[in-house]
């Protein structure tokens, strides 16, 4: 699963939990171009994630859509 497309997931993810001390799920500029998840919590705490990716050892060709996968 390509970067961007693990992050939707994981909003939707953390979004279908409706955890009661979860105020918020924004995204926060980490570099030109990209962004990540910032959780707000009710008693004040900020949780930034810097999600990173890795290809396989043969290498991922971006120039290609994503081959989706299921089982």
């Amino acid at each position: 699963m390509r970067r961007d497309r693990f992050i939707a997931y994981l909003r939707d993810q953390l979004t279908a939990t409706a955890h009661p001390d979860i105020t918020s799920i924004d995204t926060y500029a980490v570099d030109k171009g990209v962004t990540d998840l910032r959780i707000t919590c009710t008693d004040g705490r900020v949780i930034s994630l810097h999600t990173t990716r890795l290809s396989p050892p043969g290498g991922d060709n971006f120039a290609e859509p994503e081959p989706i996968v299921t089982k």
